[in-house]
């Protein structure tokens, strides 16, 4: 870097910083709602670009090791912390999950470590390819949760959440009609198919269905009473989102809605199921057709059948052949492991590959197309204890007081909740580990849960009624 531009720098960052830091002791909430509606409005993915483009997610990383938004949030995070120690008797934050964060720091530090002394360059060891962002994605989690302490904050945040991902969606589909969709879409540009995408990016596609899932969830609740016109607004919300989630025909997409979809009719009222039944069951049944018309039906060695279709390519092919077949990719990775089941290759590292049989790497073989099987590969079985430790944590916590939420905490808690369980398939076959977008937003939807029970905590002590979600 030039001298010149290394001062201007390193100037900006001694103003900007130290203000960073005041505001995440003092004022989370201004770093955590723009952040989120970053998150929201803008994709992160070039995958399947003809000319790959820069996003907001990248700005800053040809001159720093993380792109600015990732400092941000390294800065903000270094506020929480300094915010902790002036007052360690203060309430702890997230406490079933302050282990993992600390067991997963020391085992990030210690890569750094290790690779080092390997002779391994620090932006290699701390590469976007690597865990870093576990470690940005529970900094994320605990600004959520101090930033939002307030039942009005908590309105605030679905208010704005809900809002974001309609316009998202809006955005989305006027492009996919009149346009010709997402430019990053694979389907067309690498396999040469005539389909067009509303969203290639799987972040993008969470966000339509939290959307759909808020709409759902205010349509069934026993406890609310809406007027004609927002009942009829309500519908129009899940139709515009389900559509966006449909037309943009990512399968593990499909998959984490149906599952959110289910645990909505679980939570709702007995009296609901069977007019959710068969409404939901329809438009899943004209999704599923539509979804094998347009895409399943030319997967590698689909069959005609829309089951096995869907799972193709993590499946073995009857022809044996290796290509676009995930089991294969994570094979091959597991060879590569050889005596380091334990430690992984670290977070710089590379699995041999097989340039043929995997050829949609394009040569790259620093990340597998599975969350838990990224984490074994780079970080081994410790890493992979600590991060599912991460969700075991998350899922008690939830379930110990989900039947004692009511109202805006009730719905926040279980919109957290529906999160994770659409995050699940892409946690088992797709990449989040190394997209920076996603994980902050696994993290958004882990943190839901301990916003709303604090807030209900804070008002049931204070004898304060919990006002129902917004009506």
């Amino acid at each position: 870097m030039p001298l010149n531009d290394m001062i201007g720098w390193t100037v900006i960052a001694l103003i900007f910083a130290p203000i960073i830091i005041g505001m995440s002791m003092r004022a989370p909430k201004l770093i955590a709602l723009p952040l989120i509606a970053i998150l929201i409005i803008f994709s992160s993915s070039t995958w399947g670009q003809l000319q790959v483009t820069n996003t907001v997610y990248s700005r800053g990383t040809g001159l720093f090791y993380f792109s600015l938004i990732n400092i941000v949030l390294l800065v903000a995070g270094i506020g929480l912390l300094m915010r902790k120690l002036a007052n360690p008797y203060s309430q702890n934050l997230a406490p079933p999950l302050s282990t993992y964060f600390i067991g997963f720091t020391i085992l990030l530090m210690a890569h750094i470590l290790v690779g080092l002394i390997l002779g391994v360059d620090l932006v290699n060891i701390l590469s976007y390819t690597g865990a870093i962002n576990v470690f940005n994605m529970l900094i994320f989690m605990y600004l959520v949760i101090t930033a939002f302490k307030r039942e009005k904050d908590q309105k605030k945040l679905l208010y704005m959440i809900v809002a974001l991902a309609a316009l998202r969606a809006v955005f989305g589909i006027v492009r996919f009609v009149w346009f010709e969709g997402d430019g990053a879409n694979p389907y067309r540009n690498f396999e040469g198919l005539d389909l067009k995408i509303v969203f290639f990016d799987i972040a993008d596609n969470f966000v339509a269905s939290l959307a759909a899932f808020w709409a759902a969830w205010m349509l069934t609740s026993s406890r609310i009473r809406l007027s004609r016109f927002k009942r009829l607004a309500l519908y129009g919300v899940i139709l515009l989102e389900i559509a966006t989630v449909a037309l943009s025909f990512r399968r593990s997409s499909l998959i984490g809605l149906v599952l959110m979809f289910i645990f909505l009719w679980l939570r709702m009222p007995k009296q609901n199921r069977v007019q959710f039944t068969l409404m939901a069951g329809g438009v899943l049944l004209f999704i599923a057709s539509y979804f094998f018309q347009q895409r399943l039906q030319h997967e590698g060695h689909a069959t005609g059948n829309f089951v096995t279709s869907l799972f193709s390519d993590i499946t073995p092919p009857e022809n044996g052949a290796k290509s676009d077949n995930r089991l294969y990719e994570l094979t091959e990775a597991a060879k590569s492991l050889d005596g380091n089941w334990l430690t992984g290759i670290g977070t710089w590292g590379s699995f041999r590959g097989d340039q043929n049989g995997l050829d949609y790497h394009f040569g790259k073989f620093d990340f597998v197309h599975s969350g838990f099987g990224h984490i074994v590969l780079k970080t081994g079985l410790i890493g992979l204890l600590l991060f599912a430790g991460i969700f075991f944590k998350f899922t008690r916590y939830y379930l110990k007081h989900c039947q004692s939420l009511t109202g805006t905490s009730r719905f926040i808690s279980d919109a957290g909740f529906a999160g994770f369980l659409f995050w699940i398939p892409t946690l088992m076959v797709g990449t989040p580990i190394i997209e920076f977008r996603s994980m902050l937003l696994l993290g958004l939807t882990l943190a839901l849960p301990f916003v709303a029970v604090r807030i209900q905590r804070k008002y049931t002590q204070n004898n304060s009624p919990i006002n129902y979600a917004a009506t």
